[in-house]
């Protein structure tokens, strides 16, 4: 009965491992030497050692070749791109660890999918957990040259801006030295060369969103060969290719500690160590001698520090306290500023919906509502929420607590900032002249638009004093020597001459008490001065537009193109 049951598990084991395949089919076998193309440097998938191949994908082309009883020829390439000529070229047959791409499919045909992994982003250890590509997408990403997950990436993102390197570790390089976000490529092979070459300071932080498939890529002209590699994979068992990835995703490496460079190192220290202890006896010894001598001075000399210290302390709290409110004030004018202007751009919206909306229910109840007055109603409400969620995310961006380099064009950075105070320009019909170049700077866009919020807002607030027809604000840009210059100009009376040199003074103004804090303007100045490393100077001027003479103050904010 034993002898039964042994005899039945290996025939049910055999049968399981059978794959049929056609006369034709086992012809094109027993008379193809295949030339089989082997990457030697793309851990842990495909690699040499010891002019031995081993690796996932090789493991699993082992497997395939067992199964149909393949003839096959070697032939070894250190560099993908002369792998992927090679075979289109026909002087190889197969590579057998490959994605299939679009560019590749003019050459080649490729295999069902026998692994899939994730393409995952490797970034330093601090940064937070990355959901998706989108959250990276205007970051600088590194990616292999012409890798199949380069090929994926131009495929689903195309107008991703991609430096593009040799290696896998030329990529995670640039990453550690900050000349990168990010590195992108196959979970596995990242895993893997992070701990090879010792990236401490490195992490997957999260997944692309994107697959990669891995598939067996033939020459064109043997066709015929894809349905039985097809056969071949399908035999292939769960417990097969779980044995094959759990063994090298375990992989463990040995740091070697560099015994020649620690005593090239420590021998210095050494004697340095010993030439200082040598100094140090001998000074000891002068001053022992000098000791005496200077005890009363340093006795006297301590307590003058001691008092000089409790005021410096003193005088250091008593400014830090003043800078802060000085900040929070300042934020708070402008949160106030800001909310009435988003309490006036929701209004329409929001009594369009209503409108909108008491219509239809109107219609419903008096049973004449039409598909297409109800489309149309749909739509007009659609439209304002989205114009309500916009508003809210022009304010936000204003007020985001984010601090960090943007590239931006001048032109929308300055229309941005005339949107936030569109209410106060309509109310006292003031006209806004733009003389502006598309111009592209490097700084901080967030801190300019709240300097040029200050200046128009002090604009404004001259302006609607003056018992005058025509209005205007005039804001002009242009470039000199690698600095923006933008002017703003406004036709109101000016500054009095008495107070020219004291407007950017902390808590002055000439406004009453009531309308202005005085604290715009000498914001506007920290912000400029020792933020956007620039400078900024107000005078009285005379400005012509359409054969008109503007009579009023004048604004000049200089920054430099580029803030690195």
């Amino acid at each position: 009965m034993k002898k039964f049951i042994i005899t039945i598990f290996l025939f049910t084991n055999l049968f399981s491992q059978n794959i049929e395949l056609t006369k034709e089919e086992q012809n094109f076998i027993n008379n193809t030497n295949l030339r089989v193309s082997i990457t030697t440097n793309w851990q842990p998938f495909s690699f040499t050692e010891k002019e031995q191949p081993l690796g996932i994908s090789y493991e699993y082309w082992k497997l395939i070749v067992e199964k149909l009883d393949l003839k096959t020829q070697n032939i070894f390439f250190n560099n993908f791109n002369k792998q992927l000529e090679s075979l289109k070229n026909k002087e190889s047959d197969i590579i057998f660890s490959v994605g299939e791409t679009i560019s590749r499919k003019e050459y080649a045909v490729f295999s069902n999918k026998y692994l899939s992994f994730p393409i995952s982003i490797v970034t330093q250890k601090d940064e937070n957990f990355i959901e998706n590509i989108e959250q990276i997408i205007n970051k600088k990403i590194a990616v292999g040259n012409n890798f199949t997950a380069h090929n994926l990436l131009k495929q689903n993102y195309p107008n991703l801006d991609l430096i593009l390197v040799d290696s896998i570790k030329d990529g995670l390089e640039l990453v550690s030295k900050n000349k990168a976000f990010a590195f992108i490529d196959i979970k596995p092979t990242l895993s893997y060369s992070i701990a090879k070459y010792g990236f401490n300071d490195l992490k997957i932080s999260g997944n692309s969103g994107i697959n990669f498939e891995l598939k067996f890529m033939i020459r064109d002209d043997y066709i015929q060969l894809i349905p039985i590699l097809n056969k071949a994979i399908n035999s292939i068992s769960t417990e097969e290719i779980t044995n094959i990835t759990s063994r090298w995703g375990n992989v463990q490496f040995e740091t070697k500690f560099d015994y020649e460079t620690i005593t090239y190192i420590f021998i210095p220290i050494l004697l340095i160590i010993i030439g200082f202890l040598y100094r140090n006896y001998e000074l000891k010894k002068i001053n022992k001698s000098l000791k005496l001598l200077v005890e009363e001075k340093t006795k006297s000399l301590n307590q003058i520090n001691l008092n000089l210290e409790d005021l410096v302390e003193k005088k250091s709290k008593e400014i830090i306290q003043k800078e802060n409110l000085l900040n929070h004030q300042s934020k708070m004018a402008a949160m106030g500023e800001m909310l009435e202007n988003i309490a006036h751009q929701w209004r329409q919206p929001l009594s369009i919906i209503s409108t909108v909306a008491t219509s239809l229910k109107l219609k419903k109840d008096m049973n004449i509502l039409e598909d297409k007055d109800f489309f149309e109603s749909i739509e007009s409400i659609n439209n304002s929420s989205q114009h309500l969620s916009a508003t809210i995310d022009d304010f936000r961006n204003f007020f985001s607590k984010e601090k960090e380099v943007d590239e931006f064009f001048i032109s929308n950075t300055i229309k941005k900032a005339i949107n936030l105070l569109k209410i106060n320009l309509d109310k006292y019909n003031i006209t806004i002249i733009k003389e502006i170049e598309d111009i592209k700077v490097l700084n901080y866009e967030n801190e300019l638009i709240q300097v040029i919020l200050n200046i128009i807002s002090n604009s404004i607030d001259s302006l609607q004093e003056e018992d005058i027809n025509n209005r205007f604000i005039k804001i002009t840009t242009y470039v000199s020597n690698n600095n923006l210059i933008i002017t703003i100009n406004d036709n109101g009376s000016g500054i009095k001459d008495e107070f020219l040199d004291r407007i950017f003074e902390p808590y002055f103004t000439t406004k009453h008490k009531s309308q202005g804090t005085g604290i715009g303007l000498y914001m506007s100045l920290e912000i400029v001065t020792k933020h956007l490393q620039g400078n900024i100077v107000v005078s009285n001027t005379e400005t012509s537009f359409n054969d008109k003479l503007l009579k009023g103050a004048k604004c000049e904010i200089t920054i430099p193109l580029n803030i690195s």
